[in-house]
Parts: C-alpha cells; structure tokens; sequence
C-alpha cells in the first residue's frame, strides 16, 4: 500500500478549529473583495506600513471642528458566532497615535458600520453582538466591552488600577506595540467565561457572563474614531482568530 504524503504538523489537527491569522504582508489597499473592508464615513484609508515592524495603518480622516469621523478594517465575512462548545480565541497586535479625546476599537462585532463606535465617547454600539477592547474619550485606559444580542447581561469596565486584575492601570499603547487577546469559553447555551488579556496577562474576567444562544455571527474589528480636531492612526501588525469547528 502506498503511503501517505508527508504534510505539516498543523495539518493533522487543523480540521478541528476555523480561523485566520494574518501578517498583512503584501496588503495593498482593502476593498470587499480580498477579504477586507474599510469602513468610513468621510476619508478615512487603510494602507500597508511599508517599514518594520510592517502591518497596516488605519487612519480616521483629518478632523475639523468637533471631529468624530471614524475607520475600521473590517475581516469579511461575519464568520465566528458564540455558542456552545465553541470556544473562540482572538488576538491583535496594535500600536496607535491618538489624543486622549479619541476613542479605539479592536474585537468582534456584528454588522461593523460607521459609528460603530459612537459620537462623542459614547463607546462601542449599543445593539448586536461585540466583545471588544475600546478606548473612550476622556481616558487614556482601555475598557473590557462585552454585549449580547439580548442586552441580557452588558459589561463596559474601564481597566484602571482599581478594576485590572493586574492592579495597574493598562494604557492603551500609544508607544510600543500591545497584544490583545480574548477568550470566550462557553459552559453552556446561554453562560460563559470571557478573558481579557494584554501582552499575556489576564487583566479581566467575567464569569458566567449571560450571552445570548442565537447570538449574532461575528467579524473581526479593528478601528478608530477622533473625536477631536486630529487624525487618529491605528498601526495593525497582526489580526487573527480562531474557533472551535
């Protein structure tokens, strides 16, 4: 009998899960139809950071006046959904220049559109599916968001010293890169633990978190809004997220 072909190790487990990691090598500009989208209202661009560390660079449109003018690269299509037995891992790795009147967004969410993270600080949208990390005007801090579809149990906790399991205040990077990572571990149809991590540590948990069974499926998001008289600029090097098939 002939033998099987010699295949990579990844090969032989990666029926199991269903994802995407990417470096942005070779991006050009995101259109619908290379797997991304970009989502402005006005002039915002996404375009491939051609010097190390690579990625890509989102930039909301030069703001005047009051600003809130916003830009998102968005993963198409709408491809994780949080239900039973289906754990889910994402990841991002950012760097972003921004004023502390800007707001950020990087997770999952459901039918990413402009606004989606709202006038004004406001925070992310107040309807569908999210789990994300955001910053909101006023702090530099980032913020643990978790909303279902039922609106049966919503979570916005801002991670200062008081509330980060870490007992530090965690900034959103405006230096240096940070990675970003959530956890989603079903118990159930309806309850779940959710962790949030950056650069490895966990600074958030929420226990038996109430999701919604027929929860909305999910893209991956990652964003800016200014919501002052300035550009914001979001540096992605890497975007992935992987879920229990």
């Amino acid at each position: 009998m002939a033998r099987l072909p010699k295949v990579p190790d990844s090969f032989v487990i990666a029926h199991e899960s269903v994802g995407f990691e990417d470096h942005f090598q070779g991006f050009l500009t995101a259109t619908s139809t290379d797997k991304y989208t970009v989502v402005t209202a006005v002039d915002g661009t996404v375009l491939q950071v051609d010097s190390a560390p690579g990625g890509v660079a989102i930039k909301s449109a030069a703001a005047s006046g009051s600003g809130n003018e916003d830009c998102y690269l968005v993963r198409e299509a709408e491809t994780f959904k949080l239900a039973a037995n289906k754990p889910l891992w994402f990841k991002a790795i950012i760097q972003s220049t921004y004023d502390v009147a800007d707001s950020l967004f990087v997770g999952l969410t459901d039918g990413a559109a402009a606004n989606l993270l709202q006038n004004d600080g406001a925070g992310p949208k107040s309807s569908g599916n999210t789990l994300c990390f955001h910053k909101a005007d006023g702090t530099a801090n980032w913020y643990c968001y978790g909303r279902d579809d039922a609106d049966a149990d919503v979570f916005n906790v801002e991670m200062n010293a008081a509330n980060s399991l870490t007992k530090t205040a965690q900034v959103a990077g405006s230096s240096s890169d940070q990675r970003l990572e959530i956890e989603f571990y079903p118990k159930s149809s309806t309850l779940a633990d959710v962790v949030f991590k950056i650069d490895g540590d966990a600074v958030y948990k929420r226990t038996d978190w109430l999701y919604a069974g027929s929860a909305t499926d999910l893209q991956c998001v990652v964003g800016n809004k200014d919501n002052a008289a300035n550009e914001v600029t979001t540096n992605l090097r890497f975007l992935g997220c992987y879920q229990s098939r």
